[in-house]
């Protein structure tokens, strides 16, 4: 009986305060909280670890040694994919990145050439960040991919030293200069070990660039790279 009460009672509410969705505004089905299925069915997804988006991988060439780019959706101004990560960072839904970061996983799934991943690795937020947001949102991503990767999350081999305001004005060589002293990792030998970092979203990959340099004194057999949603 107190399950029922409990029900209607989330009904009754509902009425009150109905549950829409992020992006459209329509309104949710039971058991939807953040996102409606249409608007997940429309994501601009890149597909890329079917066929590959040279513009990615591009971006680390000549500069860091990645095996793979993962790219889950293109990122577009007032679309989809802003409004998700708007939630993720902002409003204080750590939940969506955890599902989101799930649903990228079983994509990665399908494609039987992806490694099996012994870390997957957040990028790190300073402790400052992370004491305001009260949360990190790659961290969130990336335990939504352990879970369907069924791979470990390390959250302890690499950290934030430094923190810096937003380098969104900076121009890639200025922000991979002053990004490149940010992080550091644990001594720890990862010899032989496929390692996956996992970030919200890759702009010029200065951030990402930075953690790989500080990852590949490690040793391991490989890094790759997943986040959610990329400029082209």
């Amino acid at each position: 009986m107190p399950l029922k009460l409990n029900t209607y009672f989330e009904d009754f509410i509902s009425l009150i305060y109905p549950h829409t969705c992020i992006s459209c505004g329509d309104l949710l089905p039971k058991g939807r909280s953040d996102i409606c299925p249409t608007c997940v069915y429309n994501l601009p997804k890149t597909k890329n670890h079917v066929i590959p988006v040279p513009q990615f991988a591009q971006k680390f060439e000549g500069i860091v040694k990645i095996d793979k780019v993962y790219v889950y959706s293109y990122f577009q101004k007032q679309g989809i994919v802003q409004k998700i990560l708007h939630e993720l960072k902002y409003n204080d839904n750590e939940c969506i990145g955890v599902t989101f970061g799930r649903y990228f996983g079983k994509d990665l799934m399908t494609e039987a050439s992806i490694p099996s991943f012994d870390f997957i690795i957040p990028v790190p937020l300073h402790p400052k960040k992370l004491k305001q947001r009260g949360y990190n949102q790659s961290e969130a991503l990336g335990k939504g991919m352990a879970q369907a990767l069924n791979a470990p999350l390390n959250l302890k081999l690499l950290y934030r030293k430094k923190h810096f305001n937003t380098q969104t004005k900076r121009n890639k060589i200025d922000r991979i200069n002053i990004m490149s002293e940010t992080f550091a990792v644990h001594d720890s030998s990862m010899q032989g070990m496929h390692l996956l970092l996992v970030d919200d979203v890759l702009t010029t990959g200065a951030t990402l660039i930075a953690c790989v340099e500080q990852l590949q004194k490690l040793n391991p057999a490989s890094v790759s790279i997943a986040v959610l949603a990329g400029v082209k």
